[in-house]
């Protein structure tokens, strides 16, 4: 059997961040910030939120990450995230291939909305002949100190998910699809064959709509990493095969992960 056959998920991990970044309390970094972001605005016509940065609220995605490593050593990291660093200048990924246990290969995915985690995973399910112990870190911060000229959906708290791969898996990774304008949402959630199925918050309006034992509905205010928290707090050895799916709203994207 081929090891990407074997692959998934071993155990998740979630967790909230109540504080700013300890970076926050740096004066230094908070001028850098505001010169960083007005000159970067500015292009576009569109300025900081007055005392925005007066204090730093924003977390940090390379202090959030560092709180969910594994132990032990990996081959893959992966970060996955929306709503942008308060931290723009560090290259997070390259700073947790230094920190992490077996100083894996990294990288980052990003500028999918909801999608960035879904994209992750299909990408690190091509690694895992190679690479088989990896983590995926799916981060999101709370504070953005501008207004982006678009509709967005911050979250309610800074949080993040940390899903630990392996080929000894409790809940084998068997698909993973991100699929474009899909409008007929609930067409996309008929053949979903599993036990239980996990919704984020954009699919939630579907929940009576899916067949399964046990649907699981993620936070919505949670837009990014509810849906991955919700898989967290699952008991993998009992809860059969396993669907996560989710919708952006924006993209229009129908993302669909399934283990087991």
């Amino acid at each position: 059997m081929p090891v990407e056959d074997r692959w998934g998920l071993r155990r998740a991990v979630s967790r909230r961040f109540p504080e700013p970044a300890a970076l926050a309390a740096d004066t230094g970094h908070a001028a850098r910030l505001s010169t960083y972001l007005t000159d970067l605005l500015a292009p576009h016509g569109l300025t900081l939120s007055p005392g925005a940065l007066d204090p730093v609220r924003g977390q940090s995605y390379g202090e959030m990450a560092v709180e969910l490593l594994p132990s032990s050593p990996v081959d893959l990291l992966v970060l996955a995230y929306d709503v942008p660093d308060i931290s723009p200048g560090r290259a997070v990924s390259t700073y947790l291939t230094h920190v992490c246990p077996g100083e894996p290969m990294s990288f980052a995915v990003s500028d999918q909305g909801r999608a960035a985690a879904f994209t992750a995973l299909s990408l690190m399910r091509t690694y895992a002949a190679t690479h088989p112990r990896a983590v995926l870190i799916a981060v999101e911060q709370a504070d953005l100190p501008y207004d982006p000229g678009v509709p967005v959906t911050l979250p309610a708290a800074h949080a993040g998910v940390a899903l630990h791969l392996d080929t000894s898996a409790a809940a084998a990774l068997t698909s993973v699809t991100v699929t474009p304008d899909a409008d007929a949402v609930l067409d996309g959630l008929d053949g979903l064959d599993a036990s239980t199925v996990v919704l984020g918050g954009g699919l939630a309006a579907f929940a009576d709509d899916v067949k399964a034992d046990r649907v699981v509905l993620a936070d919505p205010a949670q837009p990014m990493t509810g849906v991955w928290a919700a898989l967290a707090g699952l008991d993998l050895a009992t809860a059969g095969r396993i669907a996560v799916a989710d919708h952006d709203p924006v993209l229009r994207y129908l993302c669909v992960a399934a283990f087991g």
